[in-house]
């Protein structure tokens, strides 16, 4: 009876690590996707802001106020997107760290 009792065990907990780690890679794989995508909208917005600056240092527009806030809100988003790197890829630094001294600790 306990070797039955045994197996069933060891075939559900083999099971759940299965189902455990195919989870984790899904979770892995959208991470990495939105990472991906994330720097891919913060190169389109650092290439949209040097566009808008071209377009404000021409002859033609030199002093437009429209375009000079336009300028400006870009500039701001670009920073605003750049904090939000810094900040997220500070945070996954700081838990990789966190995770290595506790790793070292035991």
């Amino acid at each position: 009876m306990t070797i039955d009792f045994t197996a069933i065990l060891l075939c559900f907990s083999a099971l759940l690590s299965f189902v455990l780690i195919w989870y984790i890679i899904q979770l892995l794989k959208r991470f990495l996707n939105f990472q991906r995508q994330l720097d891919d909208l913060i190169e389109k917005i650092h290439e949209y802001a040097e566009h808008v600056d071209v377009v404000y240092n021409m002859e033609n527009f030199m002093g437009d106020p429209t375009l000079s806030n336009l300028l400006e809100h870009s500039k701001v988003l670009s920073q605003e997107c750049d904090n939000f790197r810094t900040f997220y890829l500070h945070q996954d630094d700081e838990e990789g760290e966190d995770l290595e001294e506790e790793i070292d600790d035991a």
